[in-house]
């Protein structure tokens, strides 16, 4: 009997011991941003992975001890590592085989922000990059970037709006770490809401996104990467004032509580109380702000399973208008011209990444989202309330297969539900949206060719089931040089008055002539990357980018065929834009970074009165940056260039002629610059925005008359508060356990 028991334990051996595995993340050395496709294979099997889309792996070891491990990219250094144990959490940064040998200040000031493995058409904008600028909030953290532009929406609320490849900003998914965010009604206030100091990295990722991020991803994505504990325990101070009273705070504490979990806490404040009316039309340039943001973010990484939980609340009160409007004194009445906000916005955010151990090359991800936003506000004697409850769930699944992971399927699942509910002067609007989806999506990972094809088909209550495929396309041509093309369909559901909040600051009377349908877009595009050595191995980079966006319906807010009417009504012909960029950007002598960038955009509507080039769009822009690093890395300064080229203004022909504005408007210069010095922990900086002190005339049609019919705020494409002056500092303190 014994020598039974001996065979079948003899026999359970192979099934009861557990294979060893080593796993972990490559990345780009510089900008941090993960290789999609890296090769990592143990040196002389054919046992090997590719990096999936966050650029983590995962490889079972081969015995005996010790290995080696070779990590290998096109466009990078090859790396090898000794692996002699089993290791769950391998942090690779590979260098890229052309170096740009600058100096650096805490590892994350660089000048490159291009990447040739990306599959997608993505800039990256690292902190060090961020704090050329006094970056108070991610609407004012594109100054060194000509892929968004950020103008403000009128000349009342104080709010910008955000443009790309010449289309607004709504067409633009928001994403938190990979998961969709702030969209709905906290698109009134855009990226006013979410401080800079708070951000490590922004990707802007131009054309249609991919599959798995949802139906919205029309035209591009700002994905944000906020602060972690990666760098042990730190608390990070930010303080920042203008000569415009504007004061801003922040406080960050990162505490990693162990190996697997960590915490970051972050706190932020602001006050502008200052009157000024700089142009002198009886109106405030900017509104009295004050307001709090918070938000506390816990993350595990264990062996098989990472998760992070995001809890976001943020307020503001904004007041606006004539100089002397008192809200107490003049609202119901015609003694002064005021603009009211309050808002409120609650969030949650929270993603899980889970490696079953007993599926190989198998990860299962869930995200889970939920947002309410309440907004009070008033234009004139106009009251508007506005409540948004948001929820968002979705799980995936991907599977490697292939002899070096080459080949990839993502399936996935995500459920969406809105519920609005707004009021504008005597008119309700409500609309409640459920959104169950499917999708699907093939990679396939080669060191030269990287091909991703998706598909959703999503089953909205409201406007039926849409289809959305997607297509990425990425080849070198050379191991620095890459064409991409990308083409793809996208849908939305309009949302009339927060998508246009802006334009309600004017006299026209809203006219509404059918119920929207939903908006729905076809983008294509393709781009050229080229690294190469310029001088004395200094790299360059040279990227030139065309995208096409074409509309199958389009809510449109017409402007044009009638001065005293805002007009709504579904697309009655054809919308199209088209946008054009190059950008190229090197380090020409040690410490000196140069970047420059020209864009010319094109976007034409079919109004009622015709077709027309869509309003307040500059068809050409151009972008100049300039940053000197001391050889010390004590000190460092940037000047930063852009111009603004004209665009049409909406019709005002049939306006009396001292209400009448120039069909075009004047192309215009803004210069910032900025110098920064660094005294240990601490880093001060002054800078100075607008130097020029270029202000838009007449910003206002009849500003001396709000209540009359000619009252119009809504005509703005340049700044209206001139020269500003700031100064501020940072204070990094990495606090170190005895």
């Amino acid at each position: 009997m014994y020598k039974k028991l001996l065979f079948f334990a003899f026999m359970a051996i192979p099934f009861l011991t557990s294979a060893q595995f080593v796993e972990g993340t490559v990345t780009d050395s510089s900008t941090g941003e993960s290789l999609i496709g890296a090769n990592i294979f143990w040196s002389g099997t054919s046992m090997g992975v590719v990096a999936d889309t966050n650029g983590r792996f995962r490889l079972e070891i081969p015995q005996p001890y010790p290995q080696r491990l070779i990590i290998r990219m096109v466009g990078y250094a090859a790396d090898t590592l000794i692996i002699a144990a089993p290791n769950t959490n391998l942090a690779i940064r590979l260098y890229p085989s052309l170096e740009l040998n600058t100096v650096q200040v805490e590892g994350d000031r660089g000048v490159f922000s291009m990447s040739a493995a990306n599959r997608l058409n993505t800039e990256s904008i690292n902190r060090g990059i961020l704090r050329k600028a006094a970056c108070c909030n991610l609407s004012e953290s594109f100054e060194t970037s000509a892929t968004v532009d950020v103008v403000l929406s009128d000349a009342i609320t104080g709010t910008r709006r955000i443009q790309m490849l010449g289309l607004e900003g709504i067409y633009v998914q928001n994403l938190f770490q990979s998961v969709p965010f702030s969209r709905g009604l906290s698109n009134v206030l855009g990226f006013d809401q979410i401080p800079g100091p708070w951000i490590n990295s922004i990707d802007l990722t131009k054309g249609i996104g991919a599959a798995a991020l949802g139906y919205e991803t029309m035209t591009g994505q700002i994905n944000l990467a906020f602060l972690d504990a990666s760098e042990g325990e730190s608390l990070h101070l930010d303080a920042f004032g203008s000569n415009q009273s504007r004061f801003e705070g922040n406080a960050i504490y990162a505490l990693p509580i162990n190996e697997k979990w960590s915490n970051v806490l972050f706190v932020n404040g602001f006050i502008q109380q200052m009157r000024l009316d700089m142009n002198d039309d009886g109106f405030l340039d900017m509104p009295l702000r004050e307001g709090f943001n918070f938000m506390d973010q816990l993350r595990y990484k264990g062996l098989d399973l990472t998760a992070n939980l995001a809890l976001r609340y943020g307020e503001e009160e904004r007041i606006s208008g004539q100089e002397n409007y008192n809200y107490g004194d003049d609202f119901g009445t015609l003694n002064a011209y005021g603009f009211g906000l309050e808002m409120q916005q609650y969030e949650a955010i929270a993603d899980v990444e889970y490696v079953p151990p007993q599926l190989d090359k198998t990860f299962l991800r869930g995200k889970a989202s939920f947002n309410r936003t309440e907004l009070q506000s008033f234009f004139g004697n106009t009251n508007y309330i506005g409540v948004e409850n948001s929820y968002r769930l979705g799980i995936e699944g991907e599977k490697h297969i292939g002899e070096f992971d080459d080949h990839s399927l993502t399936v996935g699942i995500d459920y969406f539900a809105d519920q609005f509910e707004e009021a504008l002067a005597d008119s309700a609007f409500s609309r409640n949206e459920s959104v169950p989806g499917i999708y699907a999506q093939y990679a396939y990972l080669r060191p030269r060719f990287d091909a991703m094809i998706g598909l959703r088909s999503d089953f909205h209550n409201l406007y039926g089931t849409q289809i959305s495929p997607r297509l990425h396309l990425k080849y070198n041509l050379k191991p620095l040089t890459v064409v991409r093309g990308v083409a793809g369909r996208g849908f939305r559901a309009p949302n009339m008055i927060a998508d246009q909040f802006g334009y309600f600051a004017s006299a026209r009377r809203t006219n509404v002539l059918e119920t929207p349908d939903a908006e729905i877009s076809w983008n294509m595009g393709a781009s050229f990357l080229h690294k190469f050595n310029l001088w004395k191995g200094k790299e360059a980079t040279w990227n030139v980018d065309y995208y096409f966006t074409t509309f199958e319906n389009q809510w449109i807010a017409d402007r044009d065929f009638d001065t005293r009417q805002l007009i709504f009504y579904n697309l009655r012909g054809n919308s199209t834009a088209h946008s054009v960029q190059t950008d190229f950007q090197s380090e020409l002598w040690a410490g000196f970074g140069f970047k420059a960038s020209y864009k010319y955009q094109f976007v034409e509507v079919d109004y009622l009165s015709g077709s027309l080039e869509k309003p307040l769009i500059p068809n050409h822009r151009a972008l100049l940056n300039l940053g000197y690093t001391s050889p010390t890395g004590r000190w460092f300064l940037d000047f930063t260039g852009n111009y603004y080229g004209s665009s049409r203004l909406p019709d005002t022909s049939t306006n009396p002629e001292q209400f009448r504005l120039a069909q075009r408007a004047d192309s215009y210069f803004l210069f910032n610059t900025q110098a920064t010095f660094v005294i240990k922990d601490l880093e001060l900086y002054v800078g100075s925005e607008n130097l020029a002190n270029f202000i838009q005339d007449n910003a206002i049609i009849d500003a001396q008359n709000p209540f009359g019919s000619n009252f119009d705020a809504t005509m703005i494409y340049a700044p209206l508060n001139g020269r500003t002056i700031y100064a501020g500092l940072r204070y990094n303190l990495k606090i170190k356990k005895k």
